[in-house]
């Protein structure tokens, strides 16, 4: 079908994807962001998906802008996933239990660009959201402006890289300070984690600043394990016994723990989340020994399948010793660079009614909630 002349709001429509509409959306997506995976596994990873805990029974909504009279002539798409989350007004008061949304995998048919529709398909799908959230969240890459213009503000954000340099001496093993995790022990370990996250927000003095943070629920996490899971059976049709995936690490004292995503499009290794719940806190020195035997574990991982980094999403302070401790462990295995993020995956932030986001803390913006 010929590109309509001027394409404007009027000729198209806009609503929830059909499933054949989901099925084309997912296909033009894969254009983009199918490979390493053919076209054919990205669909049945994106359909796979769609049936996770984190998204099954409208937990994640699917949405096109089509041509009037033409469903299956998708314009534009994307998709919202609805996330647990606590806010706090700065008053002093226990932060209350809200809800956000993720907006991912925001696409326009090349042959439907430049005209607007993206954006009027976004301030459609904000009106879904104002419905029943309080904010919504996305990861650009596209830079800051476009979406700013559209509501979603860009927040500072920091990131540590340890970068696996190439080394013929074998891989290094994770030492006896830690082990690997597994999906039996998630349920108790995310469920210990959100306590502490709450205690945590709850801690903070009154400061008249509204702070957010995204709960790291055993959905959350476990849909980035499972999407990195599919995608190795896919890329590795045979993987070797020997290199199993690993989705994690745990102190042997068992108070610390550390989550990880294989990113195989981007050769990295996403560290979701590090956590130190002991009550007893330890010493400065014991608490950033214990992150660099988790990073060291995570540098291990990425080496053992040859991703090139491991990456962390604003590191609190003694995270950001652990990494340097790893890099000064291992200076010609790792090199480790902080650095602001300033291209990809831009953390950005719109309140319900799109109001402004003043004195606006946006808490524990760790890698578990891009979605």
């Amino acid at each position: 079908m010929a590109q309509p002349m001027g394409l404007t709001a009027a000729d198209a429509e806009f609503s929830e994807a059909t499933p054949e509409q989901r099925q084309i959306s997912w296909k033009l997506c894969g254009q983009s962001w199918a490979a390493p995976m053919s076209m054919d596994d990205y669909v049945e990873r994106e359909q796979h998906m769609a049936e996770h805990e984190l998204n099954r029974d409208g937990g994640c909504r699917y949405w096109v802008l089509y041509l009037k009279g033409y469903p299956r002539q998708v314009i534009a798409s994307c998709e919202t996933t609805r996330k647990p989350m606590l806010i706090s007004d700065g008053n002093g008061r226990p932060a209350r239990s809200g809800h956000g949304y993720a907006v991912t995998n925001v696409y326009t048919n090349p042959s439907y660009r430049r005209q607007g529709m993206a954006a009027f398909l976004l301030r459609r799908v904000q009106e879904q959201m104002d419905a029943d959230s309080d904010c919504s969240v996305l990861f650009s890459d596209s830079g800051a402006r476009y979406y700013d213009g559209l509501g979603w503000s860009a927040f500072a954000s920091r990131s540590a890289t340890l970068t696996v340099l190439p080394s013929s001496a074998s891989p290094q093993q994770p030492t006896s300070q830690t082990r690997p995790l597994d999906h039996s022990n998630l349920p108790r370990l995310c469920a210990l984690d959100e306590l502490h996250l709450t205690e945590a927000l709850n801690s903070i003095p009154p400061d008249r600043k509204t702070r957010v943070a995204f709960l790291p629920t055993h959905p959350s996490i476990s849909w980035h394990l499972a999407r990195a899971e599919f995608d190795a059976a896919k890329i590795f049709s045979s993987p070797p016994t020997t290199t199993p995936i690993t989705i994690g690490a745990i102190t042997a004292t068992h108070t610390a723990w550390i989550y990880w995503s294989h990113d195989w499009r981007n050769r990295l290794l996403r560290v979701l989340r590090i956590v130190r719940a002991s009550r007893d806190g330890g010493t400065a020195d014991q608490r950033v020994g214990e992150f660099a035997a988790l990073l060291g574990a995570a540098v291990a991982e990425a080496r053992r399948w040859g991703l090139a980094r491991v990456v962390v999403w604003n590191p609190a302070e003694e995270i950001k010793l652990g990494c340097k401790s790893v890099g000064n462990a291992q200076p010609e295995g790792v090199k480790v660079v902080f650095e602001d993020r300033v291209e990809g995956w831009i953390p950005s932030l719109r309140w319900n009614g799109g109001r402004g986001l003043e004195e606006v803390a946006w808490e524990q913006n760790n890698g578990y909630c891009w979605c």
